[in-house]
């Protein structure tokens, strides 16, 4: 198969929503070439990120890192944390969570079943449960409810799998949408609406629609929903952060949806609606090779968009929906990617948008899907749990094993919790300031074999490979600081180095 960067359309999930509606189950999706600008993805190329540096205030002479901090404008973007008054100042718990860890292919029975037979699940409860816990292993405690609107004031949704994160604890934030035969919406709407938000006071972050660019079936529909649903969630919950929809196909097959979105904030501005029309600007990344000047071109670019209509105070940027895959997808348009290419690529994203001031980022999935919408096999093996079919049984793979993938976002997760603020130090080097103490994220990225950290406190540092072995071991050693400086050898996949905090 062909090995180019290809962007793919976001996966459609409103086919779920009509799937429960009794509706017809099919959508749409676009995917095109990339720009030809220079991926900076451990593939040979030495261009600069795109990523600036600035410096920090504690720093040696020479570390610098990115103005684009978490806690860019005095907002950390907790969930619970918006309304009129805006984010409210503090460590950002989960920097990673997970968007569709409990999508099931609801639209095919068959591709239903023969995914639960292969993972050993006698219905879809033991999947959620399995899917759960993956997720709280992980410290990825953070996920998407979906409520889709279907008319007569009435949502629907995935209950089961959403009490089970419940009674784990996890944070949620609701998504409420709706299907493409309620678009308009009907006089029930507003009173749901309350109903719905008012019933769920554990959610305490609230999207309105989801990439109206890419899966209604009249995108012109969806101002006028965000401006009937807003004022409901404000007054149902004034303390609630409010997400913009979140803008599907980055990069670069979005240029129709920036058009798209220039109209969307047009009419919301002049909708005149009380306090910040919306806290949160949401963007989705799927690529078969990330690119830092991608993700710094979307996030700048839509930035400059909010100060055009002057809806940029105080919002903040998240990544509801990003992830890549492992594996040969049936789909032509891809090319086979290692274990290791997936690894490096999840933390090298993750890290990108933190530099770029993205606050929070979701993974799409957990465990493998079977039957996802959108280009064949693409989203399925983003997952970081194998599923046992397509390729797999022919490779030896068997369904439940763990890919390297698993170990490096638990690790990276767990590493990142507590943040405050995050910058690209220099070429390489990526510092992520923590309640508990800082903490770095480094590889090659200028084909030097090496980097450099400075201002280091204590006299040693633990660098761990993020990335694990053949054998999942994550291989850690210990490197002794001189001068509060400290020099490392360095390759294309990431570690993490923990200044000793004595």
């Amino acid at each position: 198969m062909r090995t180019s960067d290809v962007v793919v359309a976001s996966i459609c999930l409103i086919v779920f929503a009509v799937c429960l509606a009794g509706g017809g189950c099919g959508c749409g999706g676009d995917k095109t070439n990339g720009t030809g600008d220079t991926d900076f993805a451990g593939d040979g190329n030495t261009a600069d990120s795109g990523i600036s540096d600035v410096v920090y205030a504690d720093a040696g002479p020479d570390d610098t890192a990115d103005a684009g901090h978490l806690d860019a404008g005095g907002d950390t973007g907790s969930i619970g944390a918006g309304g009129d008054g805006g984010a409210d100042a503090g460590a950002v718990v989960h920097v990673l969570g997970f968007t569709g860890a409990g999508f099931l292919p609801m639209h095919n029975q068959a591709k239903l079943r023969e995914f639960l037979d292969s993972m050993g699940y006698v219905g879809e409860d033991e999947f959620y449960s399995d899917a759960v816990g993956h997720m709280q292993a992980l410290s990825g405690g953070m996920a998407r409810q979906e409520f889709f609107y279907v008319g007569g004031g009435v949502f629907a949704g995935q209950d089961a799998l959403y009490a089970k994160m419940d009674a784990e604890g996890f944070e949620k934030y609701g998504t409420v949408n709706p299907i493409r035969e309620a678009e308009g919406l009907d006089p029930a709407f507003e009173d749901s609406l309350t109903t719905l938000v008012e019933g769920h006071p554990e959610i305490s972050a609230w999207q309105i629609g989801n990439e109206p660019d890419l899966l209604w079936q009249d995108f012109t529909l969806y101002p006028a929903f965000f401006i009937r649903a807003q004022p409901v969630i404000r007054t149902a919950c004034p303390s609630c952060t409010i997400l913009l929809a979140g803008i599907s196909n980055q990069w670069s097959a979005s240029a129709e949806s920036h058009v798209r979105y220039d109209g969307f904030l047009g009419e919301i501005a002049k909708a005149a609606l009380s306090g910040r029309p919306f806290d949160v600007f949401d963007f989705h990344y799927y690529k078969e090779t990330p690119s830092a000047n991608e993700i710094v071109a979307a996030v700048t670019g839509y930035r400059s968009l909010l100060v055009e209509h002057g809806l940029g105070e105080g919002v903040v940027f998240w990544c509801t929906e990003t992830g890549t895959y492992s594996g040969d997808p049936a789909a032509a348009e891809f090319g086979s990617r290692t274990e290791n290419d997936q690894a490096r690529d999840l933390v090298r994203t993750v890290v990108w948008m933190a530099a770029e001031g993205v606050l929070r980022v979701f993974y799409w999935t957990v465990i493998e899907g079977w039957g996802n919408m959108g280009p064949e096999g693409f989203f399925d093996q983003m997952g970081l749990v194998y599923n046992g079919l397509g390729e797999e049984p022919a490779l030896g793979i068997a369904a439940g094993a763990q890919k390297k993938a698993y170990t490096t976002y638990g690790l990276l997760a767990k590493s990142l919790q507590g943040t405050v603020a995050a910058g690209r130090v220099s070429s390489g080097v990526y510092r992520f300031d923590r309640e508990q103490g800082p903490v770095y994220v480094v590889w090659d990225e200028d084909s030097s074999g090496m980097v450099t950290v400075g201002g280091i406190p204590g006299e040693t540092v633990a660098v761990k490979d993020l990335v694990p072995d053949d054998q999942g071991k994550a291989a850690e050693y210990t490197v002794e600081v001189t001068g509060a400086t400290v020099s490392l050898s360095v390759g294309e996949l990431p570690q993490l180095v923990s200044p000793d905090s004595r």
